[in-house]
């Protein structure tokens, strides 16, 4: 934002004043070349260590506006950082720390802002300086020549009126450079933004996908995050049919997150084959791909806004009866009705008002409303009380029938409503089966299970 602040002030300020700035300063030197050319020629021979002077000036104030703006850059990042994870600075007692960490950064950011006014304040002295050398040579000059007869004393007056008239607008030019030069970096820093290559678009033949059922295959999928990176995913194959409930399951790590993400497009496939309805997603229409998917991540997103938009960004459009029914859906209407606002009440900055199983009821309601064909479930890794995760699997037996559903599951109850279980380690899909098919085979996932969920 102070990039943008920076390049609109240069246009919405400094353009105009360089406009009336270069209108005195060209009316009063072609009345002074019309008065007395010669003694006007002395004043131009004074333009090439101006200029020079400029140049370095803005060469001085180029490199310390990209300093300036990096270290406020800092600070606020900084800042909202520790704002975003208060509850973390608090639990562990780091206020003090916090503090110091931001005076730090704020004292860096003065440093590089103080040399910046610096090198900005000092340019226009400097100039004056040679302006001021200039106008005493030429009064001397002109002093000279009245006295041999060749100017009148009205003249010569005029001339130094003109000459001191132009001191302004020439301080003015050097300021603009000034701020065109800030302008300049403020504007590289938001075309890198702009610059960033879009990662996923759709391509000049991309198919059109208006009714999604929802079977997805996984062919020879292989994934690297980076050319150079090892596979985070590795010859992949799997089908899941539309309106299968699938749980994936294996240790952290494994390619569980990625292997669904690559289903939004998250992700591009590497190697390999991603499609839906036999379709590859790479192919497939992204608008139409995404209309047809719903996430309930395991780090819910919340705005900060009410209840009742949080919900309704399922669906845009949704009217307030529909909303409601799908918050009814996710075992979260009563709830939200004990508040005096109701719907209308704030959830704050990422929900942060609401409790964890509550922010997942919402989240649920909110793909409820959209009503997808295929939903992709990563469940919290955070315990809940018996009471919100009762309410949460009520909602999730209205939710999944007749959806093809990934889950990146944590919980036996959930494993247990799978269809079926891809067992992920390594980045391969080293076991499917039931729960109960995986447990009596004695492998990788009875041991995982024995681990995770068997009771002492």
């Amino acid at each position: 934002s102070t990039d943008l602040q920076i390049m609109i002030d240069a246009v919405s300020v400094s353009v105009p004043q360089l406009v009336v700035a270069l209108a005195t300063f060209v009316s009063s030197f072609a009345t002074m070349i019309y008065l007395d050319w010669l003694l006007t020629l002395t004043l131009v021979l004074v333009a090439p260590v101006v200029s020079l002077a400029v140049s370095n000036f803005q060469r001085l104030i180029s490199a310390s506006t990209h300093q300036a703006q990096q270290r406020i850059a800092d600070l606020t990042a900084n800042l909202s950082e520790v704002i975003g994870g208060q509850r973390v600075v608090k639990s562990f007692g780091r206020e003090q720390y916090e503090v110091e960490r931001f005076r730090r950064r704020n004292e860096d950011f003065f440093g590089a802002y103080m040399k910046l006014t610096q090198f900005i304040q000092t340019q226009p002295l400097v100039i004056s300086t040679i302006m001021v050398a200039a106008v005493v040579v030429i009064m001397w000059l002109s002093v000279r020549e009245v006295l041999v007869g060749r100017l009148d004393t009205g003249r010569v007056f005029m001339y130094w009126g003109l000459l001191v008239n132009l001191m302004n607008p020439m301080n003015r030019v050097a300021a603009f450079f000034g701020d065109i030069s800030k302008a300049v970096v403020g504007a590289g820093r938001v075309f890198e933004l702009l610059d960033l290559p879009i990662e996923v678009r759709d391509r000049g033949d991309a198919v059109a996908m208006p009714a999604v059922r929802g079977r997805i295959d996984y062919v020879n999928v292989t994934f690297r995050y980076r050319s150079d990176d090892p596979p985070a995913l590795r010859d992949v194959n799997a089908r899941i049919e539309a309106g299968e409930v699938v749980a994936l399951v294996g240790p952290s790590g494994a390619g569980k997150t990625t292997l669904v993400n690559m289903v939004p497009r998250f992700y591009e496939v590497t190697e390999g084959m991603l499609c839906v309805d036999g379709v590859d997603v790479r192919h497939a229409r992204l608008s139409d791909l995404r209309a047809a998917i719903a996430i309930v991540p395991q780090d819910v997103a919340l705005f900060r806004t009410t209840i009742l938009e949080n919900i309704r960004y399922g669906r845009i459009g949704a009217t307030d009866a529909e909303v409601r029914a799908a918050a009814t859906e996710a075992n979260v209407d009563e709830y939200v009705r004990t508040f005096p606002a109701g719907y209308a009440t704030e959830v704050g900055e990422r929900g942060v008002r609401l409790s964890g199983g509550e922010r997942q009821r919402i989240a649920i309601a909110r793909a409820v409303l959209r009503d997808p064909r295929i939903l992709i479930l990563d469940e919290a890794t955070s315990a809940l009380d018996s009471h919100s995760e009762s309410l949460i699997e009520e909602a999730l037996d209205r939710l999944l029938p007749g959806r093809t559903t990934l889950i990146i599951a944590h919980r036996l109850s959930t494993i247990r409503r799978a269809h079926r279980v891809l067992f992920v380690e390594g980045g391969r899909i080293i076991e499917v089966g039931s729960h109960e098919e995986l447990l009596a085979r004695g492998g990788a996932y009875a041991r995982l299970h024995a681990a995770q969920f068997s009771l002492p």
